[in-house]
């Protein structure tokens, strides 16, 4: 799997593309995590449209104790997938919801965009006054 990290002013964005094993999803994964840490974030834009896997329900739960693990608890996650990936997303997404994370799956990178960048802009202002 080849994978690349950008971060912007509020977020940080991956994207895999490729094949993955779990082990290379922990390691970019992990990378986002320090990436995080490092400047403060709590927003991440994950892109798979390009990946080519298909996770058992083993790994399916596996990836959800992984974006669950260290991730600040007002966090986001957006998930953008293809659709004929939607089955195992959504399952995704409902196993880190019931972990109380706030992971949301998009067919559309705009629409997840949207979605996991909402409020950052009143929340620095907030930060910016109260300075």
């Amino acid at each position: 799997m080849s994978y690349y990290i950008i971060s912007t002013d509020n977020c940080v964005f991956l994207t895999c593309k490729g094949i993955s094993s779990l082990d290379e999803m922990t390691a970019a994964w992990r990378e986002v995590r320090d990436e995080l840490a490092q400047k403060g974030f709590n927003r991440v834009l994950v892109n798979v449209t390009a990946l080519r896997i298909s996770p058992t329900t083993a790994e399916l739960f596996d990836l959800a104790k992984l974006f669950w693990q260290d991730f600040p608890a007002s966090g986001r996650i957006a998930f953008v997938i293809r659709w004929d990936q939607s089955r195992l997303a959504k399952s995704l997404e409902m196993l880190v919801q019931t972990l109380g994370m706030w992971l949301t799956v998009f067919v559309s990178e705009e629409q997840a965009e949207a979605w996991v960048l909402e409020g950052t802009q009143e929340e620095q202002a907030v930060e910016a006054f109260a300075q």
